[in-house]
């Protein structure tokens, strides 16, 4: 079997039609999953998913397709020809070609040597890290190698390589569920240690009680925090910025003064990444600043449309199928100045885990969510608590730090301290 075009060649295939300009986009990803649950293995899936997207500019008009198969790509070539035509006219031009692109790391070599064999191992160390404190009630894994390529007209060519790794392990104790997650382009170098932390957690909240309505300073889990912030960066977006369904604007101060964030896909995190979506190098970028918006997230295309230039940088693509969008790659909160045993000293509540965010409403920023897990510290102690909801509005919430810590953690795309954040609404029992 011929190995597939790349995307250099398929290029070459597009500059020979009447059109403008020309761009393709290449993934190929190799996918290894594994799930236990109910006392045996579920599912164990090795999967491939190859493919392209094409983009053309005919008449200052711009229009993509994609197929997973090469001799579609006539098919292909036309659809996308076709649909630029449905397009607005735009300045919008292809990134021209670099001698050279940041180095970051993407890698992990133990991931690409990843088999079968050490995904039962995976397993079976997290279930022994349980003990007698808990059961498995499910361990899931999922491995990932994958490739990106992309060439255009513009004499751009560009490829990378990626490694992830996904695990989770969730046990459970009489009534008591808990949890631990892993998402990184690097293997962990301990599996039993997700076990026992999700065994501790189910463990205490087995023994959880309601408490009363009230407000109340908390902190988030890194994931849970990751959540707000995905949540909050609808109104980065240059998109709706553009279409003005964002609330915010440069320059606007909604935020707490200690509160810095910046989309940096050179950090070493999930979204690491050399160059953008579009071929554009990599480079940091501040969305907050000392509590002010500074920025927002911009690919080049949607730049054209809000007639900005050059702006752009921040193109992501899920995989070939994706058409172009802006998006971040990595989140960086800095350090602040608070230690371990300032963060935890007063009363509040440390939320691991909730849900329902999917359902709340972006455009106002307005949240309610149903806490699914946490802990009320209090007089040096930590008690489980249940039966929780939270509501507030995303934009007073990152308006009301309160102590911000001096140890980054890292988890899927973003690295960041504790945050303690004051006056945090909770309708309990």
């Amino acid at each position: 079997m011929q190995p597939p075009l790349s995307a250099e060649q398929l290029v070459k295939k597009l500059s020979s039609r009447k059109i403008d300009e020309c761009e393709a986009y290449c993934t190929r990803a190799r996918t290894t999953s594994m799930e236990f649950a109910g006392g045996g293995y579920k599912t164990k899936d090795f999967s491939s998913d190859n493919g392209y997207g094409l983009r053309v500019v005919s008449a200052k008009k711009t229009g993509f397709a994609y197929s997973n198969q090469e001799a579609d790509f006539e098919k292909t070539a036309k659809a996308a020809l076709s649909l630029s035509k449905l397009s607005p006219k735009t300045d919008f031009e292809f990134e021209s070609g670099h001698r050279k692109y940041p180095s970051v790391n993407t890698i992990d070599k133990r991931i690409k040597e990843f088999d079968e064999k050490d995904a039962f191992s995976a397993i079976k160390e997290a279930r022994e890290g349980m003990g007698k404190l808990a059961d498995p009630a499910r361990i899931s894994l999922s491995v990932s190698n994958s490739n990106e390529e992309i060439a255009n007209s513009s004499s751009l060519c560009a490829e990378a390589t990626y490694t992830a790794f996904d695990f989770f392990v969730e046990a459970k104790k009489g009534k008591g569920l808990g949890f631990s997650i892993h998402s990184s382009i690097f293997l962990p170098d301990d599996f039993r240690s997700f076990g026992k932390k999700a065994a501790e957690i189910a463990s205490a909240m087995d023994c959880a009680k309601p408490i009363s309505s009230r407000k109340i300073d908390a902190r988030f889990s890194q994931y849970m925090l990751a959540a707000f912030l995905d949540f909050m960066l609808f109104h980065f977006d240059g998109d709706n910025k553009r279409r003005g369904i964002s609330r915010l604007g440069k320059g606007s101060r909604k935020f707490s003064e200690e509160f810095t964030l910046l989309s940096d896909p050179l950090a070493k995190a999930a979204g690491a990444c050399s160059f953008d979506g579009e071929g554009v190098p990599s480079s940091k970028k501040f969305l907050i600043n000392k509590g002010k918006v500074e920025s927002f997230i911009y690919d080049k295309y949607t730049s054209s449309l809000e007639g900005l230039g050059e702006e752009g940088g921040h193109c992501q693509r899920a995989d070939y199928a994706s058409p172009p969008s802006p998006g971040v790659s990595n989140l960086v909160i800095p350090k602040g100045d608070a230690s371990e045993e300032e963060l935890r000293s007063g009363e509040h509540l440390e939320i691991i885990s909730f849900h329902g965010l999917h359902t709340s409403d972006p455009v106002s920023g307005d949240f309610g969510v149903e806490v699914d897990t946490a802990f009320l510290h209090s007089r040096g102690k930590k008690a489980p608590v249940n039966n929780i909801l939270l509501s507030g509005n995303v934009f007073n919430l990152f308006n009301s730090i309160k102590l911000i810590g001096k140890r980054q953690n890292s988890w899927g795309n973003l690295i960041s301290p504790e945050i303690l954040f004051s006056d945090v609404q909770i309708i309990g029992k």
